[in-house]
């Protein structure tokens, strides 16, 4: 064959750019970082407020006899 005749089934080489598998792994190693610490972060809990006249100690300001009147509900299935 003359360098000019080609096979008509080969197809021409056509420079491919690829990204390499090691940068795409890497992409999706940071992504994963990324989404992790957002979770993490979402979900951390806030501190709740303190009442206001509530001490470190736990203890109340306030009449000890004052009419107090407590409703706990709860479910143990």
């Amino acid at each position: 064959m003359s360098p000019r005749r080609t096979d008509p089934k080969s197809k021409p080489q056509t420079p491919t750019r690829r990204i390499p598998d090691w940068l795409i792994a890497v992409g999706i190693g940071v992504a994963v970082v990324i989404g992790v610490v957002v979770l993490f972060t979402l979900q951390t809990p806030q501190a709740a407020p303190r009442a206001s006249g509530v001490t470190s100690a736990g203890k109340t300001k306030g009449d000890p006899n004052a009419k107090l009147d407590l409703v706990v509900f709860s479910d143990f299935k």
